[in-house]
């Protein structure tokens, strides 16, 4: 098969998966060795060691492919509810259980998708990481991050609070990836990105003093242990990019 073919079967098999899932998503695919390039060197190491024998294939022509589901309305519309002077937590983890089954969602589909194209699916981002870690760099050398492959593969563009933004679904997305050797045309990145739109920075004191704090991306951590919900999530960012950003309204086209 041609590789549009190939592509044209993944996009396929990817819809079947969020039909069956009840989910609305997108799929991109970049260059292996593009997003190698772009990891920092602790994530490129552990992709290497995913790979496992795959790696030589791979790196002659290889590719990613980021699929991504995202969030249905009615759990972004429960972050950070007030209850009262505090949170209604009991809604709020609601939020936490679509994130997990987002999570399922996408490991599924991965899996799938690997299976059909000789990959290797590397799953999303699980829950029960940042309670076992003592600072956010511990946790660089345990993944391996899919949004560096949802930008190369123009699923959406870094935003402000670091998450990927996607013009429909805003950063209201979870992601994973599947490396394989099977030829397959490439995505574009996204050209774009969230200009003088500040929702995020304006909704959470950490990003939006990112630049004076020590380090932020710790203090999130803490601050999302310390929440104690179902799921290590906040998701205030989210909920503002989704409902306050400046591209709300292509969000729910």
């Amino acid at each position: 098969m041609s590789s549009v073919s190939n592509l044209q079967r993944v996009r396929q098999i990817f819809e079947e998966e969020a039909e069956r899932h009840g989910l609305n998503g997108v799929l991109g695919v970049a260059a292996f060795n593009s997003v190698l390039r772009a990891l920092m060197p602790v994530q490129r190491r552990r992709l290497e060691e995913l790979c496992g024998g795959e790696l030589p294939a791979l790196l002659e022509g290889g590719s990613v492919i980021s699929i991504a589901y995202a969030y249905p309305e009615h759990a972004i519309d429960v972050i950070a509810l007030k209850k009262g002077e505090d949170y209604d937590k009991d809604s709020w983890n609601r939020y936490a259980a679509e994130y997990k089954r987002l999570n399922w969602a996408l490991n599924a589909t991965a899996e799938r998708l690997a299976e059909e194209t000789g990959g290797v699916a590397i799953p999303a981002t699980m829950t029960g990481v940042a309670e076992k870690v003592e600072h956010v760099e511990d946790f660089y050398a345990r993944v391996v991050s899919h949004r560096v492959a949802a930008e190369q593969s123009g699923v959406g563009w870094r935003g402000k609070n670091e998450l990927i933004v996607n013009p429909r679904f805003s950063c209201a997305i979870r992601l994973a990836s599947v490396v394989t050797a099977l030829p397959l045309e490439r995505t574009l990145p996204l050209e774009g990105g969230c200009g003088a739109c500040r929702a995020c920075l304006d909704a959470c004191p950490f990003l939006r003093f990112k630049e004076r704090l020590d380090n932020y991306r710790e203090q999130c951590r803490r601050y999302i242990v310390h929440l104690g919900l179902d799921a290590e999530v906040c998701g205030k960012c989210i909920k503002a990019c989704y409902r306050d950003g400046i591209y709300r309204d292509q969000f729910r086209l």
